[in-house]
């Protein structure tokens, strides 16, 4: 903001050059003179006033000549002619060089004083514009979040040096030019949001109501996945969005880490028991809310306490392990594999009826049976199977299950009930 602008005043009359300087001294906080247009030309390069003020007709170099060079080192530069009647033949040549106004010798101070106010305001205006783009630049360029603005049309008008590095691009032209997506960048995982084809994924982000899941993975320059909580802000009054990616991976990789310590079983390596509640609880909702079945399968090793007490609690665990592995890679995909506790394991089979469910189960049971443990023993296991009822709950599930179970330990082991 200036209070008192810099002035270069060009005037060839001696008189009229002199009792204008006393006025403009007083207005502005330097005030550099020259007799003719090539003096004031010299001026304007050495001070670069912020406001020139010039006679038209000049000797030596006259006030269009000095302007049209000046306009040349500042196209925007301020400027307001002196001009007398019987000079309006040069009208024609300043109204082509853009000036600010005119002002009719004799000067009229108060107008002149008017016009000067009002450029000043311009100048203040531009002033605290460009500094507040250059605090803004600044404070974006110092994010070391990924930030950028994208139209209505998921153009990107704006973005930050971060977001160049990540994207490897040298500009936000080059990005577009590239007819590139933001999108484009995400990696598929059911852990984070991935837009579905043709969907318009800051919208679909926009409309999650939990902020934690708002989250994007992004391969970085090393091909290594890095996550990022989105942030998303309209522009009033305009078609543009604010878009901010905060990397986050370091707490995503905390969050797995204590979700795989919570919900993971040490000794077999797969789902405990907890997991399985958070998920029995899920499937069961699911296949109320859609009408489709739901199964599960309870299973235990045959007479495990005989092979605890023969060959030690060491060989005990390495069945459990084994017997884990050989399930969870004959499984079904969609099924949900953990264990209950002690040797008893559960398997949840969304989307399955109970005759399909003893299908599995009996798979399962013969891969069990077939398998020679690396201690050279082999091992069977008993099946109860049990189908979700519309009018059922969890408990009573589990219960048909278990006593399912029981049946099969009581027929002789080895073998599938429901």
């Amino acid at each position: 903001m200036i209070d008192k602008p810099i002035m270069l005043y060009a005037e060839d009359e001696d008189g009229v050059r002199n009792q204008l300087s006393r006025f403009l001294k007083q207005f502005s906080s330097e005030l550099f003179v020259a007799a003719d247009g090539k003096e004031g030309l010299e001026l304007y390069k050495k001070y670069k006033p912020d406001i020139v003020l010039s006679d038209i007709k000049m000797p030596n170099m006259n006030g269009i000549e000095m302007v049209k060079a000046i306009k040349q080192i500042n196209p925007k530069q301020h400027v307001i002619f002196t001009t007398a009647h019987n000079e309006s033949g040069y009208f024609i040549d300043a109204i082509e060089i853009h000036v600010d106004g005119y002002v009719l010798k004799p000067i009229n101070l108060e107008k002149l004083e008017t016009k000067l106010n009002a450029i000043k305001e311009q100048i203040n205006i531009k002033t605290e514009l460009v500094a507040q783009q250059k605090l803004t630049h600044e404070i974006t360029q110092l994010q070391d979040n990924i930030l950028f603005v994208a139209d209505k049309n998921r153009k990107i008008t704006f973005s930050n040096q971060k977001f160049l590095e990540v994207f490897s691009v040298n500009s936000v032209d080059d990005f577009n030019a590239k007819n590139l997506q933001i999108s484009d960048f995400f990696v598929q995982n059911s852990d984070f949001f991935y837009p579905l084809e043709n969907e318009d994924w800051i919208e679909s982000i926009k409309n999650i109501q939990d902020e934690t899941k708002k989250v994007v993975s992004i391969l970085d320059e090393h091909g290594e996945p890095q996550s990022f909580l989105v942030s998303i802000k309209p522009i009033k009054d305009t078609a543009l969005t604010i878009i901010m990616l905060t990397e986050v991976t370091s707490l995503t990789l905390e969050k797995r880490a204590f979700e795989h310590k919570a919900y993971t079983d040490e000794l077999a390596n797969i789902h405990n028991r907890a997991y399985f509640e958070i998920e029995i609880d899920k499937e069961i909702a699911r296949s109320k809310r859609e009408n489709t079945p739901l199964s599960m399968i309870i299973l235990d090793i045959d007479k495990f306490k005989d092979i605890n007490d023969n060959y030690g609690h060491l060989v005990g665990d390495e069945i459990l392990k084994e017997l884990a592995k050989i399930i969870k890679q004959n499984r079904r995909e969609s099924d949900t594999f953990a264990r209950w506790g002690g040797d008893e394991f559960v398997v949840i089979l969304p989307n399955t009826t109970l005759k399909d469910s003893k299908k599995v189960a009996e798979y399962l049971r013969v891969m069990v049976e077939k398998h020679i443990s690396k201690d050279g023993l082999r091992i069977t296991c008993s099946f109860g199977v049990a189908q979700f009822s519309e009018k059922g709950t969890k408990e009573s599930l589990l219960n048909r299950a278990d006593d399912a179970l029981y049946i099969a330990k009581e027929n002789g082991r080895n073998r599938v009930e429901s």
